[in-house]
C-alpha cells in the first residue's frame, strides 16, 4: 500500500493520504505508520468512514486498547475501550468548555501510549485541538536548566471537580486519582527526552517547597505553550486523529455549548514513564 506522509505544521504532527483506515493493513503499512507516529507525535487521516469496530481494529495496530480507567461507567458495552466526547449524547465524558494542555491519563501509574480520536459532528466555530511538541521544549531550554531537573519527580492528578491546578492543592477530592512521574521523560522508541508535565495535570514537584515548585512549572509551562511548538487542528467530520502521549500534549479551545460536537476516543496501553 502506497502512502504519502505530509507534515502539517513545523512543530509536530503529519497528515497520512491514500489510506483506507478501514482496511487490514500489512505489517510494511503499519510499520510506516508507526515510524510517522513517533516521528511526528500525531497523525491525521481525513475523510474516513469508521464504525466503532473499525475504528478500534485500527487503533489495534499501535498496541492493545486500554479498557476505560477513568469513566468506566461511560464506555461502550459492545466496544471494550470505545468512548465518546461529547456535549449532547447521553453518557459522553467532557462535554464543552476549554480545556488546558494535557497528557491523556497522566495520573494513572502506566500512562496511556496513544489517543485516537474521530469527528462525527463538529461545532461551526471552535472545539479545535492544539497539539504541542515537548522534545523541542526540554532540546531549547539552557544546558543547567536540563541538568536541574533531572532526576526531579511531579505528582501528576486528576480531579473531576477542577480544570486547573491551581484549585488542587486546597480543593483536591480526598480519592482523587494520582501519579508520580520523572519530570523529563525518555520516550521508549525514539530515544529522545521531552518535558513530561502539563498544565491542567501537574501539581507540584515532589521534595521542593511550594513556592519554588509553582515557579519552575509556571515557566516550563509557558516554555512549552509558546506558538511555535503548537498546531491548531479545526476538526471536519471523517477526521481520525492518533497521537503519543509521551511526548506530546493537546488542549481543547472553546465553543459555542449550542453548537453539537461529538467525537469517537479510544487509547492504547502505556508503560511506565522513565
Amino acid at each position: 500500500m502506497s502512502i504519502q506522509i505530509e507534515p502539517v505544521s513545523d512543530a509536530v504532527g503529519a497528515e497520512i493520504k491514500g489510506l483506507d483506515c478501514r482496511v487490514e493493513l500489512d505489517a510494511a503499512t503499519v510499520a510506516e505508520l508507526r515510524a510517522a507516529w513517533i516521528g511526528h507525535g500525531v497523525l491525521f487521516f481525513r475523510g474516513q468512514d469508521l464504525t466503532d469496530g473499525e475504528h478500534s481494529k485500527f487503533c489495534a495496530n499501535f498496541g492493545a486498547i486500554q479498557a476505560e480507567r477513568t469513566s468506566p461507567e461511560s464506555e461502550s458495552e459492545e466496544h471494550p475501550g470505545c468512548l465518546f466526547v461529547s456535549n449532547f449524547k447521553p453518557d459522553a465524558i467532557l462535554p464543552d468548555g476549554e480545556m488546558w494542555f494535557h497528557s491523556d491519563q497522566c495520573y494513572f501509574d502506566l500512562p496511556v501510549s496513544a489517543t485516537s480520536l474521530y469527528a462525527i459532528e463538529v461545532p461551526k466555530a471552535g472545539g479545535h485541538t492544539l497539539f504541542c511538541n515537548c522534545y523541542t521544549p526540554y532540546e531549547t531550554l539552557a544546558d543547567d536548566l536540563k541538568q536541574r531537573l533531572e532526576g526531579l519527580r511531579a505528582v501528576n492528578v486528576y480531579d473531576s471537580h477542577s480544570n486547573n491546578r491551581y484549585m488542587k492543592t486546597t480543593m483536591r477530592e480526598p480519592d482523587a486519582r494520582t501519579a508520580i512521574h520523572p519530570i523529563l521523560r525518555t520516550h521508549p522508541e525514539s530515544g529522545r527526552k521531552s518535558l513530561f508535565i502539563n498544565r491542567l495535570m501537574t501539581d507540584y514537584i515532589i521534595d521542593m517547597e511550594v513556592a519554588e515548585s509553582t515557579a519552575l512549572l509556571e515557566m516550563l509551562f509557558d516554555h512549552i505553550e509558546q506558538p511555535q511548538h503548537i498546531y491548531d487542528h479545526a476538526w471536519k467530520p471523517g477526521d481520525l486523529s492518533l497521537w503519543d502521549n509521551r511526548c506530546t500534549l493537546h488542549a481543547r479551545t472553546h465553543f459555542e455549548p449550542t453548537e453539537r460536537r461529538l467525537l469517537r476516543r479510544y487509547a492504547v496501553e502505556g508503560d511506565r514513564p522513565v
